[in-house]
């Protein structure tokens, strides 16, 4: 028998065993040759990005602190921070592992060496962010504690409140220390911690009562989301103060709608102050069109509040249609309507209204069948103004829940 000459390896046979060859992690691509996210491939971290910076401790006003005082310094992906980078008199900046990692925030020391500029922050593989756009001033004094400072009594009214609202949170308290006057900081504190507003008082005497509000507004300007925060004193160097026995048993026997420092904060209240049920959504047939807002019904004469603060845009009447009409431009952009009113409301176009403010009440005017708020939301620039109508409804039902 003769043997078997081997067959020519073929293109195809050879395509296929240097496949197998290859490792599954590197075989699928995307058309530009990067790694696709079915290739179980590695992701790179983001490099961290730094929205603000304050001084915690040892501080003399909010961005001024001293050395040995410690900084932070929030924004995103900050849990991957493995140094702070605080400028020196040298080329080199000077380079401090954080005291605290989190993913909002860090807290660092300000090192020996330190001199005025801006911080940057250095990820653990070696990147660093862009550097702050504030500037931290260093003053050359090393950081010293004050003496124990103690709250012997605090309230905070009220304890759920609304962004630029008819009533703000305030702090009311009542400090003693070490001295007969004391310079102290008054934090406002979000839920992960972060200090996101600031107020110094100087030459506060002791034992006298002392209030701080607050509107809204975190550092840097922007207006802060809904959530759970809580009012800190301090000493102007950032010492915690200690809260007394006998604060601590008020707190225990405090009602649901007092609290010694903690309180809710939302953007927007639910502007119909009764109870009510919800009529006609969005795209409801009307004879003058299409619908562009919801219906919400009510007894006549029942209270409205400005959903948000803003100024007014229009206060005037239709009678085919909206009745005695409010348009207020609201705080961020966009506009709220509120139409039907039994009659016009008192503001006058260009008055700065507050959130929960009250506006007029529930009605039937115009084009009307029944009691009730004719409710629109429209995006920015506003109403009429080039904006377009959306769907209130996912709003109205979300404040209704906590309003």
């Amino acid at each position: 028998m003769k043997p078997r000459r081997p067959k020519p390896f073929s293109l195809a046979a050879f395509a296929v065993v240097l496949a197998c060859l290859v490792p599954v992690g590197l075989g699928a691509t995307s058309a530009s040759g990067a790694i696709s996210s079915g290739g179980g491939g590695l992701g790179v971290p983001d490099i961290p990005e730094i929205s603000d910076v304050i001084c915690l401790t040892g501080c003399t006003k909010v961005r001024e602190a001293s050395i040995g005082g410690s900084v932070q310094i929030t924004g995103t992906e900050m849990d991957s921070v493995k140094y702070v980078a605080f400028r020196s008199k040298g080329k080199k900046n000077l380079r401090v592992k954080p005291d605290l990692v989190r993913a909002t925030r860090v807290e660092a020391t300000v090192p020996e060496g330190a001199v005025t500029g801006r911080v940057r922050v250095v990820s653990s593989t070696g990147s660093p962010s862009d550097p702050s756009a504030q500037i931290l001033t260093i003053g050359q004094e090393k950081f010293v504690r004050t003496g124990r400072l103690t709250v012997t009594d605090a309230t905070t009214t009220p304890t759920r409140a609304f962004q630029f609202g008819v009533r703000r949170p305030t702090l009311s308290f009542v400090v003693n220390g070490s001295s007969a006057n004391l310079d102290l900081r008054v934090d406002v504190v979000n839920s992960s911690g972060d200090v996101v507003r600031s107020r110094f008082l100087t030459d506060v005497p002791a034992g006298s009562v002392q209030k701080v509000a607050w509107g809204g507004i975190v550092n840097g300007g922007k207006t802060a989301p809904n959530g759970a925060y809580r009012f800190a004193v301090r000493g102007n160097d950032g010492t915690a103060a200690t809260i007394s026995n006998r604060l601590k048993r008020k707190v225990r026997k405090a009602s649901a709608s007092t609290s010694a420092f903690r309180f809710r904060l939302y953007r927007f209240i639910f502007p119909l102050r009764a109870s009510h049920t919800y009529g006609d959504g969005i795209g409801a047939a009307r004879s003058h069109g299409g619908h562009q807002g919801v219906d919400v019904l009510s007894k006549c004469g029942q209270p409205l509040v400005a959903a948000r603060a803003g100024t007014v845009y229009y206060n005037d009447y239709q009678a085919g249609g909206a009745g005695n009409y409010l348009v207020i431009n609201i705080k961020g952009g966009g506009s709220h309507a509120y139409m039907h009113m039994p009659r016009q409301s008192p503001l006058k176009v260009g008055t700065r209204v507050k959130t929960g403010q009250r506006i007029g009440r529930v009605g039937t005017t115009g084009s009307s069948s029944a009691c009730h708020l004719h409710f629109e939301v429209w995006s920015a620039p506003g109403w009429y103004q080039g904006g377009t109508f959306l769907d209130p409804m996912p709003m109205l039902r979300a404040w209704d829940r906590y309003s």
